[in-house]
């Protein structure tokens, strides 16, 4: 964008520090309150609906809810950002509706408690798997974000602003566990909102309001600025027909049904201290996520009309180029801080996330009497462990947005069947939801690859370049438009699977914590019965 380096560089490394130190203080605070694996993993399930709907907020407005929907608003308008944070908010409203009851009740420590009983250890195991993976992914997407941060406002070089974040990461997440990660989602919270709401009025003045904005919004795609859906002419983001409804149901479904089996979700609805703050605190958050998560795709589309000429690559550095060139000094630090509260609240969860399946689940398949102690200490353990993962893959991808398409794609199209149906289903089986895992991840990736050879590459052709294939434009579009498919292949295997083998896997009843048979009564989060206790 043909910016130097930031001239005020030195205020805000100290605001960033300053920072830090807070969120490393929190940690050491909340290491205090750690008595057992309960209070580690899912706070003494104890959170009330405040703290529960500002971890849920907060962990879900991430990096590509500020960065890449800001750069997807600039290039797509609102079709752009139907994955996120339309998708998003979807999720938390559908997480409510439908399964924060019960998994509050069922007294779950993790996601794949859930599998464990409901199918048996080898679709616990195999969905342990999938969800360390996705949240590794997560990470490494977050890790990224924050030192191309560091390197815009800093100076420092990108490799060190990685494993300065992945450091502070590991620091107050092994000191707390889930109590120092709520605490640090609220505040950062708070600091979140207080940037993009700073940043909103200013960029929205300098195009000459929000009259002039709505009359003359536009895109770098030239689609209609904000399109809920496919427009005649115009498909979704340039694909027709069966593709292009393809493309808009994945959108929606990528993080909205794909997120909900999601440990770093499901980890917020177990802390909760009853189930009635588990749903109404997913109501809450899914509201304010979007009314919040709004403020980037509104600053994308304001960008456009302040400068038209951004190549692709830039899109993703709008919201630094908007607050060093727009804001005050002392309003850029606010703003930076927002940026990096929304980065470390995802990563400290998904970290979080990660450690706990496998200090939880992981270490009972290999010894099942392991005491609270030593899942404690695995889990502890496995921080460190988990983020030096992510940091190698956010060093070897350095890439923001896409890397956490593939994290949800891959739960979406694997584990969503599985976990719907082990509630509301009672004849499923384990052949069935091995199958929909296996069946559902392989026909996507087949999909995906029919997808680019027959309709995305063709489609992404002189993009960057005259007669050339933009080659990750072609395999996200891919991505996206075969997960529909694959995702009606995994429901499909689940149900028949399940009922043709029946007779030699028979189907287990959904059970609590303690084995006891978990009542599907009440279970809509819309009711306002009084709540099963638990």
């Amino acid at each position: 964008m043909g910016q130097e380096s930031y001239p005020h560089a030195g205020m805000v490394l100290i605001g960033v520090i300053i920072y830090m130190l807070g969120m490393l203080a929190i940690g050491w605070w909340s290491s205090r309150q750690i008595k057992s694996s309960t209070d580690f993993i899912v706070a003494g399930r104890r959170l009330s609906l405040f703290l529960t709907t500002g971890t849920l907020f907060a962990t879900w407005f991430c990096a590509g809810t500020l960065m890449g929907g800001t750069a997807q608003a600039y290039l797509f308008g609102n079709q752009g950002v139907i994955f996120d944070p339309w998708g998003a908010a979807l999720c938390l409203v559908l997480t409510g509706l439908f399964f924060a009851r019960l998994m509050r009740r069922g007294g779950y420590l993790t996601v794949v408690d859930f599998f464990d009983l409901r199918y048996g250890k080898s679709m616990g195991l195999l969905s342990s798997i999938v969800l360390v993976v996705a949240e590794i992914g997560w990470v490494g997407a977050q890790l990224v974000a924050f030192g191309t941060i560091l390197q815009i406002f800093t100076g420092l070089p990108l490799w060190a602003g990685i494993v300065i974040s992945c450091a502070v990461l590991i620091i107050y997440t092994t000191m707390g566990g889930m109590w120092s990660v709520t605490l640090t989602d609220v505040v950062q919270m708070f600091i979140l909102i207080a940037g993009v709401v700073i940043m909103l009025p200013v960029a929205v003045s300098r195009i000459g309001g929000w009259e002039y904005l709505f009359a003359h919004a536009g895109n770098w795609a030239e689609l209609p600025s904000f399109a809920m859906a496919p427009t005649a002419g115009e498909g979704y983001l340039g694909y027709f027909g069966v593709p292009g409804w393809f493309y808009y149901i994945g959108a929606w479904m990528a993080i909205g049904f794909g997120s909900i089996p999601a440990q770093d979700l499901m980890q917020r609805v177990l802390s909760a201290k009853n189930e009635k703050v588990a749903a109404y605190s997913s109501y809450l958050s899914g509201i304010l996520y979007l009314v919040i998560g709004m403020i980037p795709v509104i600053l994308g589309i304001a960008m456009f009309e302040i400068n038209a000429n951004l190549t692709i690559a830039e899109t993703e550095m709008i919201l630094p180029w908007l607050a060093i060139n727009f804001l005050p000094p002392v309003l850029t630090v606010v703003f930076v801080a927002a940026l990096v509260a929304a980065l470390m609240s995802s990563s400290d969860s998904a970290l979080l996330a990660a450690s706990s399946v496998i200090g939880c689940n992981g270490v009972k398949y290999i010894r099942p009497g392991a005491s609270q102690e030593t899942t404690l200490k695995v889990t502890r353990l496995c921080i460190p462990l988990i983020a030096v993962f992510s940091l190698l893959l956010a060093l070897y991808f350095e890439t923001i947005y896409m890397l956490v398409v593939i994290a949800w794609s891959v739960i979406l199209v694997g584990l969503f069947a599985p976990y719907a149906a082990g509630y509301f289903w009672k004849k499923c089986n384990q052949c069935g939801a091995i199958a929909a895992l296996v069946g559902g991840f392989f026909s996507w990736v087949a999909f995906s690859w029919y997808y680019y050879f027959a309709e995305t590459a063709g489609a992404n052709i002189g993009i960057i370049e005259e007669g050339a294939v933009y080659t990750e434009w072609a395999i996200w579009d891919a991505v996206y438009i075969g997960s529909v498919p694959a995702f009606v292949i995994s429901i499909a295997l689940m149900v028949i699977v399940s009922l043709l083998t029946r007779k030699v896997d028979a189907a287990k009843p959904l059970t609590d914590m303690d084995g006891n048979p978990l009542k599907l009564v009440n279970w809509g989060g819309w009711g306002f019965k009084k709540p099963i206790a638990g």
